[in-house]
């Protein structure tokens, strides 16, 4: 298996990077994970965070990893700035940002936030930037030139709603913007540039549906998708059923969609690695013919990954 979305620890600093990358390799051979992407969170403006210089040392420290970034510097820009005030040399310092990560020899970039939901817990933020927003756009042209796909984490928003009632509030909005049309506008603004929508399965609006994926799957032939397994999220558009089988459903999706699914854990580092076991379950519940595409094949193309 190839887990496409593993986070390094909460914790900060190159050398604890480091350790958790070298410690780590015990929790890939548990689950069969023979290589991992590591990619810091989508972290907001004013966050402590580790220079690229570290990600891409501690990634590189073992063959079995390779990196995301962006992340710990393009995201907090893409917070911070209101789409409809883009000052020039602002984007020219964030394409800059993403030309540095593009050499460093990044798989990806990301992750990046459109639509997270805060958990509630200590600063865990709430984030939201529209998919469509300028940063986004011309990434996606950067994307493009590069052959690197962009990892987006975006809480499914097909109409304008009310906060989902069963989430804790924190800091999170009473009201919730829509972002699927806004989704298509960046999937169809270049066509060459290979967008991954984070966190397949894991769905906390309920509006992540089978319908909904496989609709933009159809319309959009460069919009790919990592399954997180994580019993948090909605029973009903979770993958795997209570008795671990997978619903019938998301099989004839992956059917449909071979080359378009991939898995990525959200595992962080350090931590319970009950989402390295829930992907593993995934995988092991798959049927032989989608088995090794979605464990590794799909992304081993999509990330370029040797």
């Amino acid at each position: 298996m190839i887990d496409t979305h593993m986070h390094f620890p909460r914790t900060r600093g190159g050398e604890n990077y480091d350790l958790a990358a070298t410690t780590a390799v015990r929790e890939l051979d548990a689950f069969g994970v023979e290589k991992a992407i590591l990619s810091p969170p989508p972290l907001p403006p004013g966050a402590r965070r580790a220079r690229l210089s570290d990600i891409g040392a501690a990634a590189r420290s073992n063959p079995r990893f390779a990196f995301a970034a962006g992340g710990e510097s393009l995201n907090p820009i893409l917070q911070n700035t209101p789409a409809d005030h883009v000052p020039a040399d602002l984007k020219q310092r964030f394409l800059r940002l993403a030309e540095e990560i593009a050499a460093a020899g990044a798989a990806s970039f990301g992750e990046l936030a459109a639509e997270h939901f805060s958990s509630g817990r200590g600063r865990h933020p709430h984030e939201s930037a529209p998919p469509d927003h300028p940063l986004l756009l011309a990434l996606a042209d950067l994307a493009a030139r590069r052959g690197m796909p962009i990892d987006l984490h975006m809480e499914a928003v097909p109409e304008d709603m009310p906060f989902p009632a069963n989430r804790p509030r924190g800091p999170n909005p009473t009201r919730l913007s829509a972002n699927i049309a806004r989704l298509e506008r960046l999937l169809d603004h270049n066509p060459e540039a290979r967008i991954v929508w984070l966190h397949a399965g894991w769905d906390l609006t309920g509006e992540r549906t089978l319908l909904l994926m496989r609709g933009l799957l159809e319309r959009h032939a460069n919009l790919a998708m990592s399954i997180k397994s994580d019993h948090n999220g909605a029973r009903l558009t979770a993958p795997l059923r209570t008795l671990g089988d997978i619903r019938p459903g998301w099989i004839a999706m992956l059917r449909a969609f071979p080359d378009r699914f991939m898995i990525g854990s959200d595992q962080f580092l350090g931590e319970d690695a009950e989402r390295l076991k829930e992907s593993r379950r995934l995988i092991d519940a798959l049927p032989p013919d989608l088995k090794l595409r979605v464990a590794s094949e799909n992304a081993r193309r999509v990330y370029r990954l040797s």
